[in-house]
């Protein structure tokens, strides 16, 4: 059985996490992992002067650690629950996180090469 015993956020799911999740169904880990993460972060450009990418739903910088604290933990988010249906999601909840955990840095590390950059305002990014 697959990870598929991955408990829905406490408060439930959105409806916006029951469509991405309905979504996700159809694709791969890595394409589920990162339909999901553009469906709730939509990055638009890297800071130029930081590791930091700009998040336009959020309106805010977000560095790496922000970014895998709320893909994995947010119950606003929870991208493991979300891609938890996949064709090739590993077994065990364990596992299936640790994967996902690793999809999002391998997103993060692409995010940060390829968008253009942009002048970040005078506040820090987000840790």
């Amino acid at each position: 059985m697959k990870a598929q015993r991955v408990p829905p956020p406490a408060s439930g799911p959105t409806p916006r996490q029951r469509s991405v999740r309905h979504r996700a169904r159809r694709l791969s880990l890595r394409r589920g992992v990162r339909l999901a993460t553009d469906a709730f972060f939509d990055f638009t450009h890297s800071a130029e002067h930081a590791k930091a990418l700009w998040s336009r739903s959020d309106r805010v910088w977000m560095g790496s650690q922000t970014f895998l604290n709320w893909a994995m933990s947010d119950a606003s988010i929870d991208i493991p629950w979300l891609v938890a249906e996949v064709g090739d999601a590993p077994e065990s909840v364990a596992e299936l996180r640790k994967a996902v955990r690793a999809e999002l840095l391998a997103y993060w590390t692409e995010q940060l090469d390829s968008l253009p950059s942009k002048s970040t305002p005078r506040w820090p990014p987000l840790p």
